[in-house]
């Protein structure tokens, strides 16, 4: 579908999906993203501030977005106390948490409460103290996992290898033997299979493998001032699924180590996660590792944009060539821990 026809067709479906909603009109309706998902910013006429999802089209399973948004209804209000804040799922009048689209079989809907705050680095606003409070806010996240109980129903995709690495993939990426040159599929297949190994090592005790974002990013972080200190705002829990907490590090790992104080950085933001949870000195040697598989996945994610709905807002081959330079760079540092 080319960018525009989808484009439209995201708007035509979002403009239908508020219809099952019972917000006071009139409502204001922005375009935020259009890239994985077409996502909105409304605004009722009581003010209230929402995001509408339309999620891709032959991409992610209805199922799937059900669990998450059950997932988060159930651990907001405990995620609230500890003072990270989530966005909270708004049922429609039906009180159903996703909505189908009646013209467009393939698409599915969510409204989500808005969550405050906007995106800072290292540089430009975010301190030391910002980067603990962001490694705290992802270890109340697992804390949160830990503690959940799943209901009858509850359907996720789980992040293991073979997700991450292979056709059979979330991403839905479609065949895989164009995708990386030869140089880049060799190490490409390399950190596969370091990465496999070390899943089978961690096993899956609930310590160590539970419900991840598995999209942990500086973008997917918001945080506020407040006269407390920081505050962390997470959303995008689109890749929600069963994965092992440790890789759930990985991504934020990597978004960190672009800046040229990256010890210090990430000494903080492992001291802000291990005040919540234990982390055991001797796993920080896989990190690396795991920020070099993020960036592997990332190319199988690129794909699947493009062999999903053709979207032109990422160049893939392009895309594809920054995450094989990032995963050479992140297994350097094994060597420079």
């Amino acid at each position: 579908m080319p960018p525009t026809a989808y484009a439209d067709a995201a708007s035509t479906a979002a403009e239908t999906a508020l219809l099952a909603y019972d917000l006071p009109a009139p409502l204001t309706v922005s375009p935020i993203r259009l890239l994985n998902n077409a996502v909105y910013a409304v605004t009722a006429a009581d003010d209230r501030r929402y995001a509408l999802r339309v999620h891709r089209p032959r991409y992610r399973h209805p199922d799937h977005t059900r669990s998450e948004l059950a997932y988060l209804d159930a651990v907001h209000d405990d995620l609230a106390a500890a003072g990270v804040r989530v966005p909270k799922p708004v049922p429609a009048k039906d009180g159903a948490l996703t909505v189908a689209v009646p013209d467009a079989p393939t698409v599915h809907c969510d409204l989500l409460t808005w969550v405050d705050g906007h995106v800072q680095r290292p540089g430009t606003g975010l301190g030391l103290s910002g980067v603990r409070e962001t490694g705290r806010a992802l270890g109340h996240l697992h804390r949160a996992a830990a503690s959940f109980t799943p209901p009858a129903g509850f359907h996720l995709p789980t992040w293991d290898a073979r997700a991450l690495f292979t056709e059979h993939s979330p991403y839905r990426p479609g065949p895989l033997h164009d995708l990386l040159n030869p140089a880049d599929r060799a190490v490409f297949d390399t950190v596969a299979d370091q990465t496999a190994e070390l899943f089978d090592r961690l096993g899956t005790d609930p310590e160590a493998y539970g419900i991840v974002h598995h999209d942990f990013i500086l973008l997917n972080c918001h945080p506020q001032r407040t006269t407390r200190g920081w505050s962390i705002g997470v959303i995008d829990f689109d890749e929600t699924g069963w994965g092992h907490y440790l890789a759930d590090l990985g991504p934020v790992l990597g978004n960190l180590s672009d800046y040229p104080h990256f010890r210090r950085l990430r000494a903080a933001f492992l001291d802000g996660y291990r005040s919540v949870r234990h982390l055991p000195t001797e796993l920080e040697a896989h990190l690396p590792l795991l920020m070099a598989a993020r960036h592997a996945a990332q190319c199988l994610w690129a794909a699947g944009l493009a062999h999903s709905n053709g979207s032109a807002e990422v160049d893939t081959a392009d895309h594809i060539a920054y995450r094989m330079w990032e995963v050479r760079r992140c297994l350097a540092m094994r060597d420079d821990r």
